[in-house]
């Protein structure tokens, strides 16, 4: 089953986790190379960008990476975050969720390693959890689209504001936790959601869980299920990188699902899903 919508009841959570500040630079297992900061001319670039993403028990952060069609000239990173605040930039996977909409990227600059973002047309209603959400969302697409920023400062209409909806401080530059605190603990990289693959089928991903092990379901176009389990090359804290081998599969629609459980007791405390065909 897919994930649910995020909601504010969902997000309560994850708060804690988002909004501890720290230097570390987003290492989200996307992107190899940070994308340049002015296109010289029109071009599509491929940028990581973070969206909100429902578990069982929190809500964390993921990435995806994404094709941006960057007009001749235009800043790559004002331009990005311009689609994320709009709204207009939103994820592939069904499973995300984009928290912003509606507002305007005026201007960023840059002091240092920090970041100041200045932001217009700001309404978000929401309670403090979503909004330290979309906060986190701006914060880790700003330091993979320029990895050199080791924290953000969001103003509002110039101006140093308090909140931006009434219950997260912003009156500090913002730096985001360890990834391992708030990035989700598995993920699928590839395939990637809608793509349609040739077999042999190898899908590769990215974790961070107790003792390495990723569990993984297979639903199939005939109803048929595969299961099995496969080893990230580390453990967390490490966010490191896994391998299955899928094999032949016949043609036709089908649903990855990897998890991780708890290991306290054993349920499914994350997931990561991705839906692919695999051609004739």
């Amino acid at each position: 089953m897919r994930a649910s919508a995020i909601t504010t009841a969902t997000v309560a959570v994850a708060l804690a986790m988002v909004m501890l500040s720290g230097c570390a630079t987003p290492d989200p297992g996307l992107s190899p190379e940070p994308s340049p900061t002015v296109s010289p001319s029109a071009v599509s670039l491929e940028v990581d960008v973070f969206f909100a993403h429902a578990q069982p028990t929190e809500v964390t952060l993921i990435g995806e990476t994404r094709t941006i069609e960057l007009p001749a000239g235009a800043p790559v990173l004002d331009t990005v975050l311009g689609l994320l605040v709009s709204g207009e930039l939103q994820p592939l996977d069904p499973d995300y969720a984009n928290l912003w909409a509606d507002a305007s990227v005026v201007s960023t600059s840059r002091a240092g390693d920090v970041l100041t973002v200045d932001l217009t047309g700001v309404a978000l209603n929401v309670g403090a959890e979503a909004e330290g959400i979309a906060l986190a969302q701006l914060v880790w697409t700003t330091m993979a689209v320029e990895p050199a920023i080791a924290a953000v400062q969001v103003t509002l209409d110039g101006a140093i504001a308090e909140t931006l909806a009434g219950h997260v401080d912003i009156t500090g530059p913002l730096g985001p936790p360890a990834p391992e605190s708030v990035l989700t603990p598995v993920q699928i990289t590839a395939p990637l959601e809608g793509a349609t693959v040739m077999s042999p089928v190898v899908a590769v991903g990215v974790a961070c869980v107790f003792e390495a092990a990723v569990q993984w379901r297979l639903d199939g176009p005939d109803g048929s299920v595969q299961e099995g389990s496969t080893m990230a090359a580390e453990a967390c804290p490490a966010r490191a990188p896994w391998q299955l081998e899928l094999g032949e599969l016949a043609p036709g629609d089908y649903l990855l699902t990897v998890i991780e459980r708890s290991a306290m007791d054993g349920s499914i405390a994350s997931t990561d899903s991705k839906a692919f065909t695999v051609s004739g």
